[in-house]
């Protein structure tokens, strides 16, 4: 079931589904438009955003996400808890949790809510870049 996109050049290209989780508008932007000049060539890329945790939880109960960043803290419901959630719902989607806290403590935290990946913002294109790579090959292997 795996959806694929043809590329000009005739090479077939991943589809990624990706939800992109901030409470900053301007955040949201700029991680999606990284997104997809890092994917360019590489990915098909079908990005999302949601303005905080439970918009993020209402998100992945209409539709499966290959890869989901999530913001820490954010009003409403924050990433730790959205990212237990979703892993309590059995979420496929690897989750990258983005904060600008960067003590072992609040790493910590993240691996314990389920988190595949915590990076400090803002992010750096390669480690992007690999989680794009690391969301692309679970995907297939889960084919």
């Amino acid at each position: 079931n795996r959806m694929e996109v043809v590329a000009a050049q005739g090479r077939v290209m991943d589809r990624l589904n990706i939800l992109v989780v901030d409470d900053s508008t301007a955040i949201r932007s700029l991680i999606t438009a990284k997104l997809h000049e890092l994917a360019a060539g590489s990915y098909d890329l079908d990005i999302a955003q949601a303005a905080d945790g439970s918009q993020a939880l209402a998100c992945a109960e209409k539709r499966s996400f290959d890869l989901i960043f999530l913001d820490v803290e954010m009003p409403v419901m924050g990433g730790l808890e959205a990212c237990s959630a979703l892993r309590q719902k059995g979420s496929p989607a690897r989750i990258a949790m983005l904060s600008s806290m960067t003590s072992a403590e609040a790493h910590l935290a993240g691996r314990k809510a389920g988190c595949d990946n915590y990076l400090v913002k803002p992010p750096h294109d390669a480690d992007l870049r690999s989680i794009l790579r690391l969301a692309s090959l679970r995907k297939l292997a889960a084919g």
